[in-house]
């Protein structure tokens, strides 16, 4: 049986290019590195933490020549997966990507949703001596994704507007306190840099590497699937791209670097209340910049994640309106004109997955570890989903613009396969010797990428009109 999708149109012109940058800068989230992306680089990579971000973001410039290159001829909620279409026009490997960058923004709704229950209750730890019950731990967690279901709901010029102006005072905050910790410490130097260095060698730098900058910077391709609103998308996504990256690439390491040489030979004792940036801001300037600096990461922790669920709205609805899921999921709202279905979707998954993830770790591994078992987790998964589409936009971009007759082999060629090569490096050593219960994410990845491909299947019949939606700029 075949019949055509019925979808509505998503706003045009809603959000600028320093929305745009702002949008990706929160999805990066500044306050990451004071955190969980630091505190995790810090426990795999141990003082090389400022290294691995560096790194993991110049890596990163050569990933993003591929999508710069195809978001400046391909506008379209899609995103990623509409850029593969363009190139091979088989369901399966297009629509696959759909639902690898799906998983991403799922996975790291659900990790950061947690990770605001878990920092609250960490940090009253950490500060105060405090302990609040578990209970209202976990109330925290459904938060978040009930303010996306909010904010998402409404037009995205609101989150472009909530990210503009929480995005400039985070950057502000944690800039001016790096600045302070590093004149105070008399542990700085160069010894940060030096690869050799990393706990575990080179497994445990990559894994570093993994979980805290890959992490963080994957969040610059939010925006992609935001062309189909933004103001002269075939321009202002690709320099948005750029913008964010150079802006969060500096500013990460450069906080990781304070947080790390704050601690200095005391950063074993950092990692231990998981919050090392606390730790480092209590140690030398006291409880008030302490509970200043607590209190912004909740709020820029929150916002990250609500802002970040738009984009895994406009992918859903994106495939929804191609036929590979539901109809009902490309309905737009006559009055905002978001995806609110979608929208709806998301939020529901996101409570379903906080809960049945936070049950059997919880039970087995006690509340704090538990937490963190399955923060650690959704990273991990996150992060392979993303190298993985990644490496598929790297190695088609040749094929795409010979179609287009426009290739260069340095710049089309070498630069995407060198970023795919030192990813898959990534990948192998961050992905080889996880122990129980990080090992879960052998079945956990295999598990969805056979969902991804049984849904295109039993959907397979649907009547796709893509070139209504889809336009390839020469």
């Amino acid at each position: 049986m075949e019949f055509l999708t019925v979808a509505g149109t998503l706003k045009k012109d809603v959000i600028t290019f320093w929305g745009l940058v702002f949008y990706a800068i929160m999805v990066i989230s500044p306050a990451g590195p004071f955190a969980f992306t630091g505190a995790s680089a810090m426990d795999y990579a141990g003082k090389t933490a400022p290294l691995t971000f560096l790194i993991g973001g110049l890596t990163l410039f050569l990933a993003v020549i591929a999508v710069y290159v195809y978001s400046g001829r391909i506008s379209n909620a899609g995103g990623y997966y509409k850029f593969v279409e363009a190139t091979f026009n088989n369901r399966y490997f297009s629509k696959s990507v759909g639902f690898y960058y799906l998983f991403v923004v799922l996975s790291s709704i659900i990790g950061s949703s947690i990770l605001l229950g878990w920092f609250t209750w960490i940090g009253l730890e950490t500060m105060i001596g405090y302990s609040l019950p578990f209970v209202y731990v976990i109330a925290i967690s459904f938060v978040t994704p009930i303010i996306y279901l909010i904010v998402g709901y409404l037009s995205l010029n609101y989150s472009q507007k909530i990210a503009v102006t929480v995005g400039l005072i985070d950057l502000a905050f944690y800039l001016a306190l790096s600045i302070a910790i590093i004149l105070k410490s008399p542990y700085n130097g160069l010894q940060y840099f030096n690869i050799m260095n990393s706990n575990d060698g080179l497994h445990g730098f990559f894994l570093g590497m993994i979980v805290g900058g890959f992490v963080a910077f994957s969040g610059y391709g939010s925006i992609v699937v935001l062309a189909e609103e933004a103001k002269m998308p075939a321009t202002s996504i690709k320099k948005a791209i750029i913008t964010s990256l150079i802006i969060m690439i500096s500013y990460d390491t450069f906080v990781i670097y304070a947080n790390v040489a704050g601690a200095g030979p005391r950063l074993p004792a950092a990692l231990k209340y998981f919050a090392p940036g606390l730790f480092v801001t209590k140690s030398y300037y006291g409880m008030d910049v302490t509970l200043a600096a607590f209190f912004v990461f909740l709020v820029s922790a929150l916002i990250s994640t609500v802002i970040f669920g738009n984009s895994a709205a406009r992918d859903l609805f994106s495939l929804a309106r191609d036929g590979i899921l539901p109809p009902v999921f490309a309905r737009v709202h006559d009055k905002y004109g978001s995806p609110y279905m979608a929208v709806i979707t998301v939020f529901v998954i996101a409570i379903i997955g906080i809960g049945f993830g936070l049950i059997p770790l919880v039970h087995y591994y006690g509340e704090n570890y538990g937490m963190y078992y399955l923060l650690v987790i959704n990273a991990i998964v996150g992060s392979t989903f993303t190298l993985v589409y990644h490496i598929i936009i790297n190695e088609s971009l040749p094929f795409f613009m010979y179609r287009l007759r426009q290739l260069k082999p340095l710049v089309h060629i070498a630069g995407p396969t060198i970023a795919s090569g030192i990813i898959g490096i990534a990948m192998y050593y961050s992905l080889t010797g996880l122990s129980y219960p990080l090992s879960l994410v052998y079945a956990i990845i295999p598990i969805l990428v056979i969902l991804s491909l049984f849904i295109i299947y039993i959907m397979r019949n649907r009547s796709i009109r893509m070139d209504t939606f889809t336009s390839v700029k020469q």
